[in-house]
């Protein structure tokens, strides 16, 4: 896949991979099971609830689950989608609520590849982008490709450079005019 910068007007928002998909489903399932077997835990307890409470529980999580597998899951991944500009990145998300965060290049320092290990046995990475002033990352683009992932952060690494030296180009004529 070959990467270009668009200008804001016909950049193009690219979905990210379907095994991201897949991603979203098995996060959920370990956000689900995890609550599903604290309910169990508090059922299993000799506490003194009536045993319908921890069983409406388990049956609400269960019906969550469900609903999130079947609705949510689609819904994000269809809404997930980055474009990348002439000077800019721009990232897509949500579900209900959407949401779209743009980074200029010339506030972003650095980029990062980070891939868990279920995003490495799916093949999916997630692009971290830090901007100036920022503490953690400032974006973070889940579900792309490996080697999209690679080819992206080494464009925006290549045009962060140019940015660093365009600014120190500008710097250096500035102080020749002033001193």
């Amino acid at each position: 896949m070959s990467l270009s910068f668009a200008t804001a007007s016909t950049a193009t928002y690219q979905s990210v991979d379907p095994a991201y998909k897949n991603y979203l489903r098995i996060h959920t399932s370990m956000t689900m099971l995890m609550l599903i077997g604290f309910a169990i835990i508090a059922w299993l307890l000799p506490w003194p609830l009536p045993t319908w409470i921890p069983f409406t529980a388990i049956a609400l999580l269960l019906m969550l689950w469900l609903i999130l597998l079947m609705f949510w899951v689609s819904r994000r991944y269809a809404v997930t989608q980055y474009a990348v500009g002439e000077d800019f990145i721009s990232y897509r998300v949500g579900a209900l609520w959407h949401k779209e965060v743009a980074v200029t290049f010339n506030r972003l320092q650095h980029t990062e590849l980070a891939r868990g290990p279920i995003e490495r046995w799916l093949g999916i990475s997630r692009l971290l982008l830090y901007t100036a002033g920022g503490q953690g990352a400032d974006l973070s683009i889940p579900g792309l490709p490996a080697q999209t992932a690679e080819e992206l952060k080494e464009k925006l690494t290549q045009k962060v450079r140019q940015e660093t030296l365009l600014s120190e180009a500008i710097t250096e004529v500035g102080a020749e005019h002033d001193g």
